[in-house]
């Protein structure tokens, strides 16, 4: 057993610290949060936290830790490296939103490698000339079903699924490999050839089927989207979290209320848009068809979006996790915990910090028994929660930002073992 004592607890969810407690740890839990004494002798290791604060491990609720270009090893690779990263910025657990992550979640599962705990999606499911159909040009071809001259759809990221028979199959394929959860793309983006962010994806009949067949296993569908009209179909459609929808409308962040469902922002439109003359990034209303066009008046639109969002999130009390659409082939590897500065500077730094701890636990309940991790909660400090733990230098409830500084966290603790100690 271990005890850090002399510690201020956040327990994931409550607005103040418990004061002056100590937390007990037995094996991978947590036994008991007290402000009893402690004795040393009962105790393998007590680690005085010296009124340090202590937090629950973070949740990254939006990553890709094996999403990109290159063959499947390459990329393992990279996953490996993202994986340690991510535990050592501090997140215990990660969502991950779409990738062929098999290999990795069992290495780090059975202590092989080391990383945080994942809630895997594995493919994501798009349409043909959706968000997921990574065709590099008009001049690839699919040979056969499933069978690509992209690598990117060959080695697993990705799943084309038209109609609501191939969609039931494409979500129990996933659940077969062992889906926490199933993504789909229900509308277009920025990072994709030929599906502009104004196009809706899927119909409301393939949503649904997408939905029942998740349901039917006890979990839920996470959907990719931005516009309004894909937010109210996918409410519609039963879909229970949101990632990005950027152009919530008040109609929309309404329904979202009463359906009780979660927004995983992902503020990546920090800073307002910046000329360029690249071509990729030029606006020709003269050429409908083009993957490309209108990038530039999407840009403008969702960095206001993202504004208004925040406001209606506000508002309505929604719910949030947080999520920073974590990419191998545009972070290098790095973790960008300053997102959480981000979201502090949207929902107020204790509802940022809930994002990445309290809120998100309760997102990944939702999972049912799908759960990869049912014999414990995850981000909350309370009996019987997992031992994923940090303690930091500095108040996070009056300035998150002392957690994207890797100094100030002290300690480490995923599942009762210590990867960075005090």
């Amino acid at each position: 057993m271990i005890a850090i004592t002399h510690a201020n607890v956040f327990d994931g969810l409550n607005d103040s610290y418990l004061e002056n407690v100590s937390v007990v740890i037995e094996d991978d839990h947590v036994l008991e949060i007290t402000e009893k004494d402690v004795s040393e002798g009962n105790f393998e290791r007590v680690i005085d936290a010296g009124g340090k604060t202590v937090i629950p491990g973070l949740v990254d609720s939006h990553v890709h830790l094996m999403f990109g270009d290159g063959r499947l090893d390459e990329l393992t690779v990279h996953g490996v490296r993202n994986a340690r990263n991510f535990l050592y910025a501090g997140f215990t657990t990660v969502r991950d939103a779409g990738g062929a992550v098999y290999g990795i979640k069992k290495g780090i599962d059975e202590g092989v490698i080391e990383g945080p705990r994942i809630f895997p999606s594995y493919s994501f499911i798009s349409q043909t000339c959706g968000h997921g159909d990574f065709r590099e040009s008009r001049g690839a071809a699919r040979i056969a079903d499933h069978i690509y001259t992209s690598p990117n759809l060959m080695n697993g990221q990705s799943y084309i699924a038209d109609g609501v028979p191939e969609v039931l199959k494409a979500v129990r394929e996933q659940l077969f490999m062992g889906a926490s959860q199933i993504k789909i793309m229900a509308g277009g983006g920025l990072s994709s050839q030929y599906d502009p962010v104004q196009t809706q994806q899927y119909t409301l009949e393939e949503m649904k089927a997408a939905v029942s067949a998740a349901s039917d296993y006890g979990t839920y569908v996470m959907a990719h989207l931005y516009t309004t009209e894909s937010i109210k179909r996918a409410l519609k459609a039963g879909v229970k979290s949101f990632e990005h929808a950027h152009l919530l409308d008040d109609e929309a962040a309404r329904i979202a209320q009463a359906q009780d469902v979660f927004i995983v922002p992902c503020p990546n439109f920090k800073h307002p848009p910046k000329k360029t003359d690249k071509p990729d990034d030029a606006v020709d209303e003269k050429k409908p068809g083009s993957g490309n066009m209108y990038k530039d008046i999407a840009r403008k639109a969702l960095f206001a979006g993202v504004e208004i969002q925040a406001e209606l999130i506000n508002k309505y009390d929604l719910n949030i996790a947080y999520g920073t659409d974590f990419i191998e082939r545009f972070s290098k590897g790095i973790v960008r915990t300053d997102d959480l500065v981000s979201y502090a500077k949207r929902f107020g730094n204790y509802r940022a910090l809930r994002s990445a701890t309290g809120d998100a636990g309760r997102l990944s309940a939702f999972t049912t028994y799908q759960n990869p991790y049912p014999e414990g909660k995850i981000g909350v400090l309370e009996g019987g929660a997992f031992a994923d733990l940090l303690i930091v230098d500095g108040d996070p409830l009056k300035d998150i930002s002392v957690l994207t500084d890797p100094e100030n966290i002290r300690l480490i603790m995923k599942g009762g073992k210590i990867y960075k100690d005090i």
